[in-house]
Formats: C-alpha cells, structure tokens, sequence
C-alpha cells in the first residue's frame, strides 16, 4: 500500500519551509532551483500553501521574481516555477510615470521543441504581472531600460495573470528622454531643471590680510535666477582663508588657498574660485562675466563683464570681447551683435548644427591683456 506524501510536504513546510513575501503577505514556501531545463533567467520552483496562480509576485531572499508558468495544486500545498524579474521598467502616460519590475529576455526556451529560441536581434520579450496599471500599455508605448529605449510591437494578454510585450530597439528622443534616469518622455511632461552656480569674481580673486570680503554668487535653474538659494561653502585650508556660510571670506595668514561654493541640495552643481591672501599694495584685477549660461538657437542675451580689484568692484577699467566654439572648430556658432562699455549681446546660431554646441565668451582686460575672463553658454534647441 502506497503512503501519501501531501503529510510530508506539509511537514517540509512547516519545518524546512523559508519565509516569503507572496503578493506582499507573508508565507512560507519551500523553493529549489529549477534545474531540470536549460536556464536563461535565474529560474526556480516554489512551493506553498497559499493558492498560486501565474502573474504572483515573490519576494524572496531580497529579489523579486515573477510565477510564470506550471502551477499545480494538491491537497496540501500549490506548486510553480518562477522567473526572477531581471529589470525595473517605467512606463510613462502623459507625466504619470510608474515602474514595474519585469522579467526581459532576448532568448527563451521552447517547451515545445525543448530548444533555446532566439529572438531576433534588437528585439526582446517583456512579461509583467496582469494589473490595473499594465492593462494601460499600448501598441508603440517607449520605454527604457539600461540606457536604450525600446518600442512595444506586439502584446499577448492570453496567459492569465501575465502580459507579454514584444519590443524593439527605438531611437533616442534627446529633446524628451531622461536617458540618464531610463524614463521615455519624461521631459514631455515635466521641466527639465538645469541649475547653474558661479562666482562672480572670476577664478582668483585677493583678499586683505585680516580683511573680509563677501562672495558674489549667483544661482540659475534654466537661466531663470534663484532668490535666495541655499548654499554651502568650503575653504580648502582654513588656516589661511575662512569662509562662513554667508559667503564672508576672511584673509586669516599670507598664502592661497580654493573655496567652493555648492547648491546644498544638489552638491554636484559648484563653482570654485582661487583666493589669494595679500597685504595692501598695487592694483590685483579679476574679472568675472554673469549672463545667461544656456541659450536657445538663434536667441539672444546680453552679458556682463564685472570688474574687481582685491575683490571690490571698480568701475574705471574695460573689457575687449571674443567668442569662438569650446572645441575650436569652425565657424563659429554665434556671434556678437552689439557691444556697449563692459556688456555684450550674444546671437545663438539658428542651424540644427549648432544644437548642443557650447560657445565661449571671453573678456580680457584692456589695461592688462594677462586678465581674462570665461563663460561657456550651451546652446539648446529651440522647441
């Protein structure tokens, strides 16, 4: 006489059994790799009390996977093989943007001919959990994932719990794509923030021994100016320059030393100026240039150039301006339409060539041609 297992298998749960997060509820299951196929994904067998159907979401030992096929049910327990979802994909409805975690494969294996299937190249298959917010995925839907966007060619909504996506590669919309964070048309929706941060003293300013002189910072998201913007600054040896939080810079010893000034919230945008302590003598020039750092092609802004002596702005010295390509090359795309005393108007080139092209503006100081000064303008499309 034969024995049932379905004791047992309750006594392996129970006692062998791991903890899991099934649909987010905690359960214990028992889970092996799936070894008797050739494996593409990291693949295994789970089994559990709690009902399983495919489209189940598992949590287990910190990875998500996803029951994609053979769930069987006996009077103890249910049975069914996963697939560890492999990529976090957002999709992107009009500025509503939600993730989903996926498993992608660009091979997969037949279980009716027991062979590996390639899909064709460019091309890959994405199965996601059946839900409310998948059942919104249409035909030519983009998306990225690992920095290369992907189309929705084709859906299969047969297998219940499941959809599957056939995709193919896309081209790139630099104009709406947020390549760097993998989300399709996200600048569609939303604005693109581009801060910019600058000294305006130029790249070496002097300070009086045991005198202060504040910093003239300026702060711009898409060029527009920052009221009262939050930023931090660090000297690089306090021991002969200090800088508070104010951006008071004292001469504390003879000598030279940096000071950086960050946006607190986004400590990658900086501006750094060489501080240079002296004691009362001769005229010491820097000069700085504020304007617009983007522009739009065939727009126009006008800059400024800002004169100091010690630190302290002066009002009796000028500038003679230039402009050229950041890499040289030719011709240049922009130009200067108008000069008036120390401020200049700068035209953006209109042709799709000048499209993130960057131009450099440069003062030099009429007095002392060995002072200048640099402002690099990015160049933006106009739509």
């Amino acid at each position: 006489m034969t024995r049932s297992i379905e004791p047992w298998i309750d006594f392996f749960l129970r006692e062998k059994g791991e903890l899991v997060h099934i649909n987010s509820v905690k359960q214990l299951a028992l889970i092996r790799d799936a070894t008797n196929t050739i494996q593409m994904t990291d693949e295994k067998i789970i089994r559990a009390v709690t009902p399983l159907h495919t489209g189940v979401i598992v949590d287990y030992r910190y990875e998500r996977y996803l029951i994609t096929s053979q769930v069987d049910r006996n009077e103890q327990s249910c049975r069914g093989r996963m697939k560890k979802c492999n990529q976090r994909l957002a999709l992107n409805w009009n500025g509503q943007v939600e993730w989903f975690d996926a498993v992608v494969e660009a091979r997969i294996f037949s279980t009716e001919t027991g062979k590996v299937i390639s899909i064709p190249e460019g091309n890959i298959l994405v199965s996601l959990q059946d839900n409310a917010n998948t059942k919104d995925i249409t035909l030519s839907q983009r998306f990225y994932m690992t920095h290369q966007p992907f189309k929705v060619t084709g859906i299969d909504r047969t297998m219940n719990g499941i959809i599957q996506l056939n995709c193919t590669l896309d081209s790139i919309n630099t104009a709406y794509d947020d390549v760097e964070h993998n989300i399709a048309d996200r600048w569609k929706y939303e604005i693109a923030h581009t801060y910019d941060l600058q000294i305006n003293q130029g790249t070496m300013a002097h300070v009086l021994l045991n005198e202060t002189i504040p910093l003239n910072v300026t702060a711009t998201d898409n060029g527009i100016p920052i009221e009262n913007p939050p930023i931090t600054y660090i000297s690089s040896d306090p021991s002969v320059i200090s800088v508070d939080q104010q951006g008071q810079v004292m001469g504390i010893a003879l000598g030279q030393a940096s000071i950086t000034a960050k946006l607190t919230y986004h400590p990658t945008v900086l501006s750094i100026i060489e501080m240079r302590v002296v004691e009362t003598g001769t005229h010491i020039y820097s000069i700085a240039i504020t304007g617009n750092p983007m522009l739009k092609t065939g727009q126009s802004a006008s800059y400024v150039s800002h004169i100091y002596d010690h630190g302290t702005e002066v009002f009796d010295q000028a500038v003679e301006w230039s402009l050229r390509n950041q890499d040289d090359s030719t011709p240049t795309k922009g130009s200067m339409t108008a000069s008036t005393g120390n401020s200049v108007t700068i035209k953006a080139g209109s042709s799709s060539g000048a499209i993130n092209k960057v131009l450099v503006l440069t003062a030099t100081l009429v007095s002392n041609p060995s002072i200048t000064a640099e402002k690099n303008i990015s160049l933006k499309n106009l739509f």
